[in-house]
């Protein structure tokens, strides 16, 4: 009886398994077998290469500043999108009036598609006709205005901000949830015990949540590690490669200079890591509350 259920289980997801080997699974495969190749557009004339796409990238500064730029993008973005989501959760778990509306507002970035969202920073952030520079200059916070948008050091934090806003949202809901989880009653009691909101904090909600915190963690690292669309609408990858990051080098390789087997050296390396990185999280960080 036990082994018909185990049997009928994995049929169940037989379906999902087909789906992931389509799309996923299979693709990948193949772009592992392109960057051993020196391809133009994935077929027709291919000439085996052998390591020589990934020797050659370790030789690119473009390569080098992608990394670079790829992990402040990551690590900077994954910070602010889970203590801000966090600290907005805690505020909004509670009962106040126009609660479910507050709820429902917060979501307008994350829904926004993400040309409406680069529009909207482009027009903003202008630098002659912005709003932003408006308004400082207005209120006397600056003098003349800026270029957020063409400056090599301030352009991949603003970008940085604007995709983290857009975040922000999703990790609120997803950790707002978690914490309604939480029966009143056990506020109550640990409030009696004499606990400050600190120790409420650190006894009873990250026990109960830190799962749900470290999934945000998780999801939000390889969500912006993988991020293309923001930064190549609005800068791609400049000025001068100040905001390159290892998504926009693998479109420009592909697309823009026509080296698809560099581009699919590029992609494995960023699979084979962002696997590493799922199979530490889910060895070794991940905490089943049972």
């Amino acid at each position: 009886m036990g082994a018909r259920n185990q049997l009928r289980g994995y049929l169940f997801l037989l379906p999902i398994l087909i789906l992931l080997s389509i799309f996923l699974i299979f693709p990948f495969i193949n772009v592992i077998r392109l960057s051993f190749y020196s391809t133009k557009f994935g077929f027709g004339k291919m000439n085996f290469t052998g390591f020589n796409n990934y020797f050659s990238l370790f030789k690119d500064s473009v390569f080098r500043i992608s990394i670079k730029n790829s992990l402040y993008w990551t690590l900077g973005s994954t910070f602010l999108q889970l203590i801000i989501p966090l600290v907005i959760a805690l505020l909004l778990n509670r009962k106040f009036f126009g609660a479910t509306f507050v709820r429902s507002v917060i979501l307008i970035p994350w829904i926004t598609p993400v040309v409406g969202i680069t529009m909207l920073t482009r027009w903003i952030l202008e630098p002659q006709l912005g709003i932003l520079n408006r308004i400082l200059i207005n209120i006397g916070l600056i003098n003349e205005r800026l270029n957020l948008l063409g400056s090599m050091v301030a352009t991949l934090p603003t970008l940085l901000t604007v995709s983290s806003w857009q975040f922000i949202p999703f990790g609120t809901l997803l950790i707002l949830a978690a914490l309604s989880t939480i029966l009143p009653e056990l506020y109550d009691a640990i409030t009696i015990d004499g606990a400050s909101s600190w120790q409420v904090f650190r006894y009873l909600i990250f026990p109960l949540v830190g799962s749900m915190i470290g999934f945000v963690f998780f999801f939000g690292f390889v969500w912006n590690f993988n991020s293309f669309a923001l930064i190549w609408l609005i800068t791609r990858g400049g000025p001068v490669n100040s905001t390159m990051t290892l998504p926009v080098l693998i479109y420009q390789k592909a697309f823009a200079s026509l080296n698809m087997g560099q581009a699919a050296a590029i992609a494995t390396l960023v699979g084979i890591f962002l696997i590493i990185v799922g199979f530490v999280y889910f060895r070794y960080m991940w905490k089943r509350v049972d």
